[in-house]
């Protein structure tokens, strides 16, 4: 058995629209109605697609201040660095096929530079970083949050991160900010801590209370998605209970 996975940077690390349909638990259907925002964005091909079947959709992430062929250049060297981090031990994930999970990313990443390339211009890709975003109160219907708040804590409180500069009181100010620019739902992923034992992360109830006092009700829905951190994965769902835009 091998040491506890861990890393000590950020991975700009992309998902596949499909792969976002599971882990929000969400449709394209469901999508259609109103304005999204996926914060933060990373190289998923969640924008791309989501364009191509007319959603309204917006990304942000610090790392949209870089051009096309430099974002594409700093994807694939994170993709290739944290892959080299799993080589050092193969037993930290769990996937059933990493190695179609490991194509994936790099599908992901394809299909975001082609369409950063293109769209960017138009405000579709957002250089912007939590606990602030540059967007007016209630800017979009709803905000898709994953694979950063939690996962990112440090590894003493759960995480996966050497750093410590993702605390609580940042991960409070970030929800507050998400919470923000939502009219109606936030759904945030993952919620469980991404170390042995795999139990719910120790932030999970500060955020989920801090969200209640946003006028949010919360609850944790099942997640068909496996993020090769284990089993008992849910999803965060929050949805005003009164309208405030």
């Amino acid at each position: 058995m091998g040491t506890p996975y861990h890393l000590s940077f950020v991975a700009f690390f992309g998902r596949t629209f499909d792969e976002y349909m599971q882990m929000f638990s969400i449709t394209p259907t469901e999508l259609r109605k109103g304005r999204t925002l996926d914060c933060p964005s990373g190289p998923d091909s969640f924008i791309a697609e989501g364009l191509r079947q007319g959603l309204d959709v917006v990304g942000c992430d610090p790392m949209y201040q870089f051009d096309a062929s430099e974002i594409h250049a700093r994807g694939k060297a994170s993709i290739d660095a944290t892959f080299e981090e799993l080589k050092k031990n193969p037993d930290s994930l769990h996937h059933k096929n990493l190695e179609e999970f490991t194509r994936n990313k790099y599908l992901a990443l394809e299909a975001f530079a082609a369409d950063y390339a293109l769209n960017k211009k138009h405000g579709r890709y957002v250089h912007a970083s939590l606990p602030k975003l540059p967007f007016a109160d209630g800017s979009f219907d709803r905000v898709l949050t994953a694979n950063f708040l939690m996962l990112y804590a440090c590894v003493a409180d759960g995480g996966l991160y050497d750093g410590r500069e993702f605390d609580l009181d940042f991960h409070l100010r970030s929800v507050d900010e998400l919470a923000r620019v939502s009219k109606h739902e936030i759904r945030m992923s993952p919620t469980r801590a991404a170390s042995t034992p795999w139990g719910e992360h120790p932030y999970l109830q500060a955020i989920m209370e801090r969200l209640r006092l946003k006028q949010f009700t919360v609850e944790l829905v099942p997640s068909v998605y496996d993020d090769g951190f284990g089993t008992n994965n849910h999803l965060l769902v929050a949805r005003r209970s009164i309208a405030l835009y």
